[in-house]
């Protein structure tokens, strides 16, 4: 086995194994709220991988505050930048009063929250407080507005203005809550797990590794029916008469259909809206479609290897013999056939993942896979807004893939090449 092979097979098995494992790293209940913006809303919205910080960043993470005393809750921030919020979560199905203090490191003491809690509440979207908090802690009226109208109150807490410039105030912030209840205290950072977050606060971990079973399932079913189909159709075309070209016709049609348009029109078809919005599509009818579309150049070219091989003048001596066509396709044709169909199933397992990921940038998606990671690219503007984290890691895991299948593709059609200079 050459390098190259090793390599390849090496990768797909590694992609196999964390398919398998899938089910392990992912919550099942994150997938199955994946859809509900409200499952998500104790997470950062936009933000980076934890591992951000290994480069020089310093960046708060995404916890729940521990709780020193009761009702008292400690943060030691040392960051460059405050966190995004910080959530009030009570007891589910509880509604009250709460009042959430902080005494700042620099010696202040002010109420960040004072008010009815009938669920996760953000502390730094309270007007009325926030700006109270503003005014003493010495924060001018217009910038402590703007802050809290722009979603970013919470600034207020952990910076000051010094020399025209806002500056962390790094230390021990000492929180105090006073409810008849236990509410929690969650600061909302700005980095978060593995692969971060999206627009809506979703953990992109989620879609990357939860996906990664169904994209493998529809990559390799839809090349084994594609390369069967064509097989199947091609040989026939060769073997038969009128059947036969009639058969052939169909895979001429498939091959002259326009891929991309093509799958665009018949996602919604095959499928429907599900009340969250989304378009729902069993992966099976899609593997059909794609491979309906995709076994018309490998029926053509797989007609043209066994014609050929029919008109080699041993084969026309097995003929004159007496032999079947059963036995010359078993013992000639099919030795033939299989290392050009073998290839062609890589070839096709790597255009499929291009699919998907072509299908996501029109903002098509079917079921749980990367190809909804791509249309979250696109429909959230991931580009524009510089949420590298949600294009990079599936960008390059699917890069390595279609890689993978091509180093394998190149040994077979060596080998291939090899077995028929030497016959």
């Amino acid at each position: 086995m050459s390098g190259k092979l090793k390599a390849g097979t090496a990768i797909i098995a590694a992609y196999l194994l964390l398919a398998v494992l899938s089910p392990i790293l992912v919550n099942p209940n994150d997938i199955e709220n994946w859809h509900y913006a409200t499952y998500w809303e104790g997470n950062p919205k936009l933000a980076p991988p934890e591992w951000v910080n290994i480069f020089g960043k310093s960046l708060p993470p995404t916890e729940n505050l521990r709780e020193e005393k009761p009702g008292e809750y400690v943060y030691n921030f040392h960051y460059d930048q405050p966190p995004q919020d910080i959530l009030i979560i009570p007891p589910a199905n509880w509604s009250g009063d709460v009042t959430v203090s902080a005494k700042t490191p620099d010696g202040k003491e002010v109420v960040l929250y004072s008010g009815l809690v009938s669920g996760p509440t953000f502390i730094g979207k309270s007007l009325y407080t926030m700006l109270q908090a503003a005014k003493e802690l010495g924060v001018p009226e217009d910038t402590a507005t703007s802050l809290v109208m722009g979603g970013n109150g919470i600034e207020i807490l952990f910076e000051r203005r010094d020399n025209g410039r806002w500056v962390p105030v790094h230390g021990t912030y000492t929180f105090t809550v006073n409810s008849s209840v236990h509410v929690k205290l969650r600061v909302v950072g700005r980095v978060y797990g593995p692969l971060g977050t999206d627009l809506y606060g979703r953990d992109i971990s989620v879609i990357f590794f939860a996906g990664l079973p169904e994209t493998l399932v529809i990559v390799f079913a839809t090349a084994f029916l594609t390369v069967f189909l064509g097989a199947l159709i091609g040989i026939f075309g060769a073997l038969s008469g009128k059947a036969g070209r009639l058969v052939e016709g169909f895979g001429k049609v498939s091959s002259m259909l326009p891929l991309v348009p093509a799958m665009i029109l018949l996602v919604p078809i095959l499928g429907g809206v599900s009340y969250y919005g989304a378009i729902k599509v069993s992966i099976w009818p899609i593997v059909l479609a794609l491979s309906l579309l995709l076994f018309g150049k490998v029926s053509q070219n797989v007609r043209t290897i066994t014609m050929t091989e029919l008109s080699k003048e041993h084969i026309l001596a097995s003929k004159a013999a007496g032999a079947s066509e059963v036995w010359i396709l078993r013992r000639h044709v099919l030795r033939t056939v299989l290392p050009y169909v073998s290839s062609q199933f890589v070839l096709t397992s790597a255009k499929v993942i291009a699919l998907i990921s072509i299908l996501g940038f029109f903002g098509v998606s079917f079921g749980f896979n990367w190809g909804e990671l791509f249309t979250m690219v696109v429909t959230q503007r991931a580009i524009y807004n510089g949420a590298w984290w949600m294009i990079l890691p599936v960008g390059v895991a699917i890069t390595l893939l279609a890689v993978a299948l091509i180093l394998i593709k190149r040994e077979i059609e060596k080998k291939f090449t090899n077995s028929q200079g030497a016959l």
